[in-house]
């Protein structure tokens, strides 16, 4: 039985050389992709940040504040 890296690799090797160069830009995105922190990592990795949002979402509406202070 094949495991899923054999047939990716056998698949790739029957591409014309540009198309394997193309499978190789892709799949250095997607690794880019993965390793890349998102908003909710930063966020949720700050203290102050995450009680902030907490402390907003958990204020009443009618405590919110109708204007910017910036």
């Amino acid at each position: 039985m094949n495991t899923l890296q054999q047939v990716i690799h056998q698949e790739i090797n029957t591409l014309p050389i540009m198309s394997q160069k193309e499978v190789l830009d892709f799949v250095l995105f997607l690794k880019n992709r993965i390793n890349v922190e998102t908003d909710h990592d930063y966020l949720s990795k700050n203290a102050e940040i995450k009680q902030a949002i907490i402390d907003g979402l958990n204020t009443p509406l009618d405590e919110c504040s109708t204007e910017l202070d910036w």
